[in-house]
């Protein structure tokens, strides 16, 4: 279950703000936060291009950004005013903020947001099965087989970070738990890649984007779908959907490859990733690739 964004506030002290980007590997982060903070923190959702909720960043005292980063300029500004704590592991924030980095906090391009944050907050106890799954497939190093079967069944729960039901059996390790998930999980994944399979073979079409052989598809893109394009020859997968986002109807864009440095691409349009897969948003027009962009068909 994913709740709309108005649902992703859940108040706390104010003195302690923790904004993680709205996805597994960032809740998952949040919820690590809230672990350690106990229910004193207040945690806010927030992805890339919504607008910064100032007036609560400048009231927090302590402010903890996990799988998320600001501009530069915001990063100061947020300095000056909050003891920060900074939790990242996106190729184009790491590069793009390298001069920050006396911020406390872990970052590192070889592990996911909710690795770092369990690091960060517990580098004393080992990681929590549920963490080792949901980083192995968010940064899809894929080393355990059960990473996509949990990380499905995961998606049926409510995995707002405050939500203790969820979240406390599993920081806590709790064997059952994390196999219950697993186990339902496994249907579900197995018929979301057939699903997928039949998504590609009957909607992708073939272009050439920015110089490199490319399937497009309209459809939510995933880690699956980019690597069966991926199967299929291609170098980059191109999946794109529609959606408002504060007021505007803007093409979302998801790019995998795993011979591209994707990331450099999104960031020339304005957005970012990792060198494996990488996103960005434009205003949405009659085509949906960003405009002058060098696209052949």
């Amino acid at each position: 279950m994913n709740p709309s964004k108005k649902d992703q506030l859940r108040e706390g002290d104010p003195g302690i703000l923790c904004l993680y980007h709205d996805d597994a590997d960032g809740r998952c982060s949040a919820a690590i936060v809230r672990r350690f903070f106990r229910s004193s923190v207040r945690l806010q959702a927030i992805d890339y291009g919504d607008p910064l909720p100032w007036e609560v960043i400048e009231a927090a005292d302590k402010l903890v950004i996990v799988d998320f980063s600001l501009p530069l300029e915001d990063m100061r500004r947020a300095q000056k005013t909050s003891e920060l704590v900074w939790i990242d592991h996106h190729k184009t924030a790491l590069d793009g903020l390298s001069e920050l980095q006396d911020i406390p906090g872990l970052r590192s391009l070889d592990e996911a947001a909710c690795v770092l944050t369990w690091r960060t907050f517990y580098p004393d106890q080992p990681l929590p099965k549920a963490v080792v799954y949901i980083g192995d497939r968010d940064i899809w190093r894929l080393a355990y087989a059960a990473s996509a079967p949990f990380s499905d069944g995961l998606h049926q729960e409510d995995t707002r970070p405050w939500n203790d039901e969820l979240w406390k059996p599993l920081l806590d390790d709790e064997t059952d738990r994390v196999e219950d998930l697993i186990r339902r999980g496994t249907v579900l994944h197995q018929a979301r890649v057939r699903r997928i399979n039949r998504q590609i073979k009957r909607y992708g079409f073939e272009v050439t984007f920015e110089g490199h052989r490319t399937l497009a598809i309209n459809a939510r893109g995933s880690g699956e779908m980019g690597a069966l394009i991926r199967q299929l020859g291609y170098e980059i997968g191109y999946c794109y959907i529609e959606a408002e986002q504060n007021g505007e109807l803007k093409t979302f864009v998801t790019l995998y490859s795993d011979r591209v440095d994707v990331s450099e691409i999104a960031r020339k349009f304005g957005g970012g990733g990792h060198a494996g897969a990488a996103g960005f948003s434009i205003e949405r027009a009659g085509s949906p690739f960003p405009p002058q962009p060098r696209v052949e068909r």
